[in-house]
C-alpha cells in the first residue's frame, strides 16, 4: 500500500546514507534514494510486466517491466526486494530465490535513484498471483523481444523506461 509519509532511504549522489526523509519530501525535493527492482522470469523467458494503479504516486496507468519499491530507513536491498514480491504479488519467497545483479544509478530531472536489480525465476506454470490493487492494475508476460521493441525502439508513454533496460535485457538473455 503507498504510504507518502514513510521514511525512505536518502543517500547522497555516490549513494552514501542521508537523514532518511518522508517519502514524498524526498521525491517533491528530488533527492536521491534507494529502490529494488526485480524483473520476474518464467521458464518460457518471459517477463511479467504491470500496468501501474492509477492510484499510484508516479508513473499512474503507465507499464513496467519489473515490481520493487523505495527501500525504508536502514533497509537493505535484498529485504526490500523480498518484501516488495510479497506485497505486490502475494507470493512469499526467500532471499535466495532472488539472483542479485547490480545497483544501477539513474539520474532523471524528476527521479534520482539507486535501483538494486534482481531476477526472481519462477519454474512453476499457472500461479495465481495476489497483487496489490492499489499498487498494480493488469498483469502481462512479455517476451524478451517484445520488451526489447517496447522500451529501446524510442520513447513509450505508455511504458516506464530505465536508462539500463537494454543492460538488463541482455543480461537477461544470458541468465535464462
Amino acid at each position: 500500500m503507498i504510504n507518502p509519509s514513510e521514511l525512505i532511504f536518502v543517500v547522497d549522489e555516490n549513494n552514501n546514507p542521508q537523514k532518511p526523509q518522508v517519502r514524498s519530501f524526498a521525491h517533491k525535493n528530488n533527492y536521491w534514494h534507494r529502490t529494488s527492482g526485480i524483473w520476474v522470469v518464467n521458464k518460457d523467458k518471459e517477463i511479467l510486466c504491470q500496468k501501474r494503479s492509477m492510484k499510484k504516486d508516479s508513473n499512474p496507468g503507465i507499464w513496467e517491466a519489473f515490481f520493487g519499491g523505495h527501500l525504508l530507513a536502514n533497509e537493505e536491498y535484498i529485504d526490500n526486494a523480498v518484501g516488495e514480491v510479497g506485497e505486490e504479488l502475494g507470493l512469499t519467497i526467500k532471499a535466495d530465490e532472488l539472483i542479485p545483479y547490480k545497483v544501477l544509478a539513474s539520474d532523471k530531472p524528476t527521479h534520482r535513484e539507486f535501483q538494486g536489480i534482481f531476477v526472481l525465476p519462477l519454474e512453476k506454470e499457472n500461479i495465481d498471483f495476489q497483487y496489490e490493487k492499489d499498487e498494480i492494475d493488469e498483469l502481462s508476460w512479455k517476451s524478451i523481444d517484445e520488451l526489447r521493441q517496447i522500451l529501446l525502439s524510442g520513447k513509450n508513454p505508455a511504458w516506464v523506461q530505465k536508462p539500463w533496460d537494454k543492460e538488463i535485457l541482455d543480461w537477461l538473455e544470458i541468465l535464462v
